[in-house]
């Protein structure tokens, strides 16, 4: 029996295996598909769309545009560092307003001889003040950059204020015009200079004054900054305030009105007897009874003394050299 069956499964395979490659065609062999050509396609058309065009309205033009340092420096403001004070900078000028009281303190007057104790000139003409070609004291600046400033002084009726503007500035010695960034920086950094060496000068005097030994020292005939006749002593401003305050009376010069904090005393000034003076070792000074004017000015430990006539006029020489060989005197005992 199993050799039957395998002599049928040989026959079969036989019979598959004699087919011809003809009636495999005629059977519709999928093979054959292959040789078919296959079809090609063109790329796709954009389909009736149309892109639109750049508006030229809005492209930025193509300049040469010429490139400028910007000066990134901020702007500075003026600052109330007078009690009771208001600030501004109205576009030209920076003001500092305070009280009329402090005004004694605050003034043209003292501006000048701030100017002139750093050396630089200025003109003084009634409530307005010019200063001379000076630098603007300012590290970040360029070599060689001057200005020129105006100050002015306005009372009013309970208040006064001290204004500071740009008169003029230069570079190199060529003049220009400040553009408004420059107004407000340079008037107003230099009226905050202004006020802070006027309150710190105020504020040392007023320590000294507390801190004061109303002992002897040393004193003599100098020649102040101004080109007066003076009296140098060698003591500071608190010291040399309270001694002047007890001496003056001794020599007929008593005391009416005083501002510490300027070093101003009003006097009013009654003759003493020749031998007074002659007890002194000096001649009487001729000067005539009246009112008169002290002022101490100090630099560092050192300080000196100026007594005028009430409008504020030099003595003659020898009357104001007799008055402080005498004053002297009385200083170092």
């Amino acid at each position: 029996m199993k050799k039957i069956v395998l002599t049928l499964v040989s026959v079969a395979l036989l019979s598959a295996c004699s087919n011809s490659v003809e009636k495999m065609q005629t059977a519709n062999d999928t093979y054959q598909n292959a040789d078919r050509e296959i079809p090609s396609f063109s790329p796709l058309a954009s389909g009736g769309v149309t892109l639109p065009q750049a508006d030229p309205t809005y492209e930025l033009p193509q300049l040469n545009v010429k490139k400028e340092r910007v000066d990134i420096r901020p702007p500075s403001t003026p600052l109330a560092i007078i009690k009771n004070s208001l600030t501004q900078f109205d576009g030209e000028r920076a003001l500092i307003v305070y009280t009329d009281a402090q005004a004694e303190l605050y003034n043209l007057k003292q501006i000048e001889r701030l100017l002139k104790e750093e050396g630089t000139n200025s003109t003084l003409n009634g409530a307005v003040l010019i200063s001379d070609w000076a630098p603007t004291g300012r590290a970040d600046d360029k070599a060689n950059t001057e200005i020129r400033y105006k100050v002015e002084q306005v009372t009013a009726q309970d208040a006064s204020a001290l204004a500071v503007s740009v008169e003029q500035m230069r570079r190199d010695g060529v003049i220009y015009t400040p553009d408004q960034a420059d107004k407000q920086r340079y008037a107003s950094d230099r009226l905050n200079r202004f006020v802070a060496a006027l309150t710190n000068a105020y504020n040392k005097q007023q320590q000294d004054l507390n801190n004061a030994s109303a002992g002897p020292f040393q004193s003599g005939l100098i020649t102040d900054t101004n080109g007066r006749m003076a009296l140098g002593m060698d003591a500071s401003f608190g010291q040399a305030w309270q001694r002047l305050g007890s001496t003056l009376p001794k020599l007929g010069f008593n005391t009416t009105s005083e501002s510490a904090g300027r070093g101003y005393r009003e006097l009013k000034y009654k003759p003493l007897d020749k031998q007074e003076w002659l007890r002194l070792g000096v001649n009487p000074p001729n000067l005539e009874k009246g009112v008169y004017r002290m002022q101490i000015s100090a630099v560092g430990k050192q300080s000196a003394v100026v007594i005028t006539d009430e409008d504020g006029k030099t003595l003659p020489n020898e009357a104001a050299q007799s008055l402080y060989s005498a004053l002297s005197v009385l200083l170092a005992q």
